[in-house]
């Protein structure tokens, strides 16, 4: 049995818990069929029928190339599959578009869930991005967060995609969603563009460590290039997730992909008024069945929100619940046995903001 902090939420008025629960990408395995299939230029950002999201079809030469979204109610929304044979370059996304959006600051913590699979090392030519992919207006910028990559000419699977593909040089690094991302400036002379033929900036972030599920945490991307000083536009054009294949015969397909915009970092605290284990009384026992009981002392009225998330970030389940000071609460987190790994629950309370691991042996 294992004990630790979690992090609380309080708010206002008396109901019962009210649960909302999401699923962690790493575990959405199932093979999605059916969908619409797009297999010429769509000339630009094209909306997707009942959907928030939009897609993007550009391929030049080759054969049999398409995009198919699996559509609204699969896959978490945004689920796609890619198929090339031969193309001097195909992209294909799907996400979201706002065309002459504004700043990243305007919009909620921006998030994108996935799970893919793909063909093998040498299936996308010369070079191959799997990951975020979008545009910014003032200046003209066009963004990459790669998260995994077809292997190019000069390089296997596991090496992660350099200067030597990209172009232009590293400028940094930091680490977001557990893992070491670098960063690259390049710039682009007289090149096509969202708005024609430009001179504009690339910025490529690349994950050290590649993966096929997960979560991506966009929004603090965003922060760290504008800490790093690099030329981040501040209209969004565009934020998708991408397979772009410079050559190759071969496909890419989602099982699970999902975008979403959140009022709260997941998963992070703010660094204020932490709470202690005698403000909160607070304690989490793993049961038996890995079920987590969180039992605390409310230390003001309120509603109490608890989040748990999945080492890779992905919310797992959330609960609201109505509290009086001064009482003793339980809470079980029963979302089926839960697989052996880190897990870690948030909580803030009227300022007060923390959060800790626990492990299900």
């Amino acid at each position: 049995m294992v004990k630790f902090v979690g992090v609380l939420y309080l708010i206002s008025a008396f109901t019962l818990p009210v649960v909302a629960q999401t699923v962690d990408p790493c575990t959405q395995n199932t093979k999605l069929s059916g969908g619409t299939i797009f297999t010429t230029n769509s000339g630009g950002s094209k909306p997707l029928s009942g959907s928030p999201y939009a897609y993007e079809l550009w391929t030049q030469g080759g054969n049999n190339n398409r995009l198919t979204w699996y559509g609204a109610n699969q896959g978490g929304g945004a689920a796609f599959r890619a198929e090339w044979t031969n193309p001097s370059d195909f992209l294909g996304r799907v996400g979201y578009y706002w065309g002459n959006g504004g700043s990243y600051t305007q919009y909620k913590n921006i998030y994108c869930d996935f799970n893919f699979t793909r063909s093998d090392r040498s299936t996308a030519g010369n070079y191959s991005y799997i990951g975020i992919y979008g545009w910014t207006r003032n200046p003209l910028t066009e963004y990459y967060i790669v998260e995994d990559w077809f292997g190019n000419q000069w390089q296997s699977d596991a090496t992660p995609v350099t200067t030597a593909t990209t172009g232009g040089s590293v400028v940094g690094n930091f680490t977001v969603d557990g893992a070491i991302y670098d960063v690259i400036k390049n710039q682009k002379v007289q090149q096509s563009s969202i708005d024609g033929i430009q001179t504009f900036n690339q910025i490529f972030c690349v994950r050290r460590t590649p993966r096929k599920c997960g979560t991506i945490s966009v929004t603090e991307h965003f922060k760290k290039w504008v800490e790093l000083g690099l030329p981040f536009g501040s209209s969004l054009y565009e934020c998708k997730f991408l397979v772009e294949a410079g050559g190759g015969t071969g496909w890419f397909d989602t099982s699970y992909l999902t975008f979403t915009q959140e009022d709260q970092p997941r998963g992070q605290s703010t660094g204020i008024n932490k709470l202690s284990d005698e403000a909160t009384k607070l304690n989490v026992n793993v049961l038996s069945n890995s079920d987590l009981n969180v039992n605390f002392t409310a230390k003001e009225n309120g509603e109490t929100e608890l989040r748990l998330y999945s080492l890779t970030g992905a919310l797992v389940a959330s609960a609201n619940l109505q509290t009086v000071a001064g009482k003793n609460y339980s809470y079980v987190f029963n979302q089926g046995k839960l697989p052996t790994g880190v897990y870690a629950v948030w909580m803030h309370s009227s300022g007060y903001t923390e959060e800790t691991k626990v492990i299900i042996p």
